[in-house]
């Protein structure tokens, strides 16, 4: 099977908010369970998305969180290759008949906006194309594992860009780090599980799991989304020691 790569450099930009910031009132990290390393998480169907293709892969995380998060939600909205390389299109120009126009996409400043403001596209269990939303997005602080643990079991998952190894696309059963080999360039990924070795990813249509070693010395940005489907879900839960209203406060000034 062929992969391709596709995110740009984190743009690092001063507005987008940091989650730890809303995280003020915890004195201790709350006990989450694991999710996707000790335990396999609930099989999904997943595609490729065209990023056997295209570059991608930014757009193709964010379909694979959109379908994992309704999935859990009761809900399930299914992406495609050719919904994937449209909104790709949207987003950045591509044009599948110039290659030139193939130059990836950045998280901040590129998918996130379009994806609040516009909408991903994905097909619902009757076909019909139906948009996903989100509400706006935080960054994860990358030195702390207990941080993004939380996240990803509190928010349903999260997104990772990863300055992806040759090791990752040689072998795709199990991403270890290697310290001898070479970066091929960016990619973006979705984070279904946690736990306390690591987790599992979504790529390239494939469930993956990497040990923290993995991703602490790889990974060079990481984000959770809100979404209305996913705050609703959690109604009633309030989550220890994060100021969610706040962060959705914050989030619509944005």
């Amino acid at each position: 099977m062929s992969f391709k790569l596709g995110k740009k450099a984190p743009s690092r930009l001063m507005t987008t908010l940091s989650l730890g910031d809303y995280l003020d009132k915890a004195t201790s990290w709350p006990q989450v369970a694991a999710q996707g390393w000790e335990y396999t998480p609930a099989p999904i169907a997943l595609d490729i998305l065209g990023n056997d293709t295209a570059g991608d892969c930014v757009i193709a995380a964010a379909m694979h969180y959109a379908q994992v998060e309704t999935a859990n939600t009761g809900n399930p909205l299914t992406p495609n290759a050719a919904l994937t390389l449209a909104t790709y299109s949207a987003i950045t120009g591509y044009d599948p008949n110039d290659p030139n126009t193939d130059q990836g996409t950045d998280f901040e400043s590129q998918l996130f906006p379009y994806w609040k403001a516009t909408g991903i596209p994905l097909l619902d269990a009757k076909g019909n194309t139906v948009l996903h939303k989100i509400l706006g997005f935080a960054a994860l602080d990358l030195t702390s594992i207990a941080q993004q643990r939380y996240a990803t079991f509190l928010f349903g998952g999260s997104l990772l860009g990863i300055n992806c190894p040759q090791s990752a696309l040689d072998d795709t059963s199990n991403w270890t780090y290697d310290p001898n080999s070479p970066i091929e360039g960016g990619h973006g990924i979705n984070r279904v599980g946690q736990g306390a070795a690591g987790g599992h990813v979504d790529s390239w249509g494939l469930l993956i799991p990497y040990t923290n070693e993995f991703a602490t010395h790889l990974a060079d940005e990481a984000y959770v989304v809100v979404t209305l489907s996913w705050i609703d879900a959690q109604t009633g839960k309030s989550p220890s020691g994060l100021d969610l209203n706040g962060l959705l406060a914050a989030m619509k000034t944005l």
